[in-house]
């Protein structure tokens, strides 16, 4: 192993993994994101992604029962490397010591499986990776069904999403459209959407989501376009008895979100 050990910071295996890591721009034309953590690799490959390459630091990697890595499935892609050119392609230092390079891809609305209850979250004009990977730990919790990015603003492979949702971008289905092609999509489908605004006059927890059912939100700053207040089947608020009048949109999912779980859950006398 200490033969093949990579450890120039030179190396233009190195230079490409940072880029990756850096640069939205290298993302796009390579068509790749870089995963980081024995967490979020084991995710990413339980969920069938092939890694193109996966690096290893012998010197930090220790394996994690809860998060099985089968290396041995990968004995090509597989380069080991030294802590100073691990440190170096890393966003977090000194931990895990494993991260892999593979291809991004995208799922069609269309090719959305669902359940015969539906649980969906509506994300419009998303922009801060935080709130994405938050939403996404989020939906896995509650084990919804899909997470659907109308109009998206952020990569979803940004490494600040899969660090921040802690691999969650692997477990959810994500799909992207336009706003208006969901809505048509959902009718299609018999999913009700419920649009979460400050605006609105009734109580989200007023609301029955036990049947197929669609969460709208937002972005802080200019909220939901106009198109969802004209389609949307029901309109609805969170109490609110502090002086601000609104949450984070990743906070406001997450109460939303195991609301609809909690009804869920006395449906089906859990």
């Amino acid at each position: 192993m200490k033969e093949s050990l990579i450890s120039s910071l030179q190396n233009p295996l190195v230079k490409q993994v940072v880029k990756l890591q850096q640069k939205a721009s290298e993302r796009k034309q390579n068509n790749q994101f870089v995963a980081e953590g024995v967490r979020e690799v084991s995710l990413a490959i339980q969920a069938g992604i092939e890694p193109e390459l996966l690096c290893i630091c012998p010197d930090i990697f220790s394996p994690d029962k809860s998060y099985p890595l089968d290396t041995e499935s990968f004995t090509k892609q597989t380069r080991y490397v030294s802590a100073g050119v691990y440190n170096k392609m890393a966003y977090r230092q000194n931990v895990e010591g494993v991260l892999m390079v593979a291809q991004k891809y995208q799922l069609p609305l269309e090719k959305v499986k669902l359940t015969d209850r539906p649980l969906i979250i509506v994300l419009e004009s998303v922009e801060k990776p935080g709130n994405l990977g938050a939403v996404l730990r989020t939906a896995d919790a509650v084990n919804a069904d899909a997470v659907v990015i109308c109009d998206h603003q952020t990569d979803i492979f940004n490494p600040n999403v899969i660090r921040s949702s802690l691999g969650c971008v692997f477990t959810r289905q994500i799909a992207l459209c336009k706003s208006d092609e969901f809505i048509y999509w959902a009718s299609q489908k018999h999913i009700k959407t419920l649009l979460a605004s400050v605006q609105a006059r009734e109580y989200y927890f007023e609301k029955d989501m036990t049947e197929g059912i669609a969460l709208i939100f937002g972005t802080e700053a200019h909220g939901l376009s106009e198109i969802w207040y004209k389609h949307a089947d029901e309109k609805v608020k969170i109490h609110m008895q502090g002086k601000t009048d609104s949450l984070n949109v990743s906070a406001s999912v997450a109460v939303m979100l195991f609301e609809a779980q909690r009804q869920r859950m006395i449906r089906e006398g859990v």
